[in-house]
């Protein structure tokens, strides 16, 4: 599955993009601003893919002309109460603090919670993480608890509220890159056909207004 929109593709993660992943992740820059700051091996990483690889969990790997930068998910998807947790880093440098994290997420996010129909998403953010607490915050996501016993916090972001909080950044982002979104899907996977038979109920309302293509 890949998703094109506002200039970002978004490719869902594949089995021969885990060790340029797992760099990414075990690198200092990166891994300081985890939970979890122990080396991640090749072994780890491939249970890992095994665990998230169907259609609970959508791991993408962040394009822009043509270089990957980073990682989005939408991840522990609950389909019938409509919840999700998401997250996101940006492994090259000379992209952090442009518009190519906020053109990822809006991307991601108004597929899921437009086209698929999930309700609620939810972060977790370490507290030192002074950068994503201000990045969640712009999304309209607000801070619910405490988590990882008192290292961080949980923050939620509801369909309503990310609608309204980002209206602006959305408008702009469609007078910067357009308004067509393409999906790819992969006949052969099977979590593809399943996002096809989805796609399928889609509100034609909603396929028309983010101009769905379909290949």
């Amino acid at each position: 599955m890949k998703i094109t929109r506002y200039g970002i593709t978004l490719e869902r993660l594949k089995e021969d993009q885990l060790e340029k992943v797992r760099g990414w992740r075990n690198d200092q820059k990166i891994s300081r601003f985890m939970f979890y700051k122990g080396e991640i091996g090749p072994q780890m990483q491939s249970e890992w893919f095994s665990s998230i690889d169907n259609e609970q969990n959508f791991f993408f790997v962040i394009w822009y002309k043509n270089e990957a930068v980073g990682l989005i998910n939408i991840s522990s998807i609950d389909w019938e109460n409509k919840t999700a947790y998401t997250g996101l880093f940006i492994y090259e440098e000379k992209f952090w603090g442009s518009d190519v994290p906020v053109m990822a997420s809006l991307a991601m996010l108004d597929i899921f919670f437009l086209l698929f129909n999930v309700q609620s998403v939810y972060a977790k953010v370490k507290g030192s993480n002074k950068v994503a607490h201000n990045y969640n915050s712009s999304l309209g996501f607000s801070r619910t608890k405490k988590i990882e016993f008192g290292l961080g916090y949980e923050y939620m972001l509801q369909k309503e509220i990310y609608l309204l909080e980002t209206k602006s950044l959305r408008n702009a982002a469609i007078r910067l890159r357009g308004n067509k979104t393409l999906i790819e899907l992969d006949n052969s996977n099977k979590t593809d056909q399943w996002i096809e038979k989805r796609l399928a109920d889609a509100k034609k309302e909603v396929l028309k207004n983010l101009e769905v293509k379909i290949t």
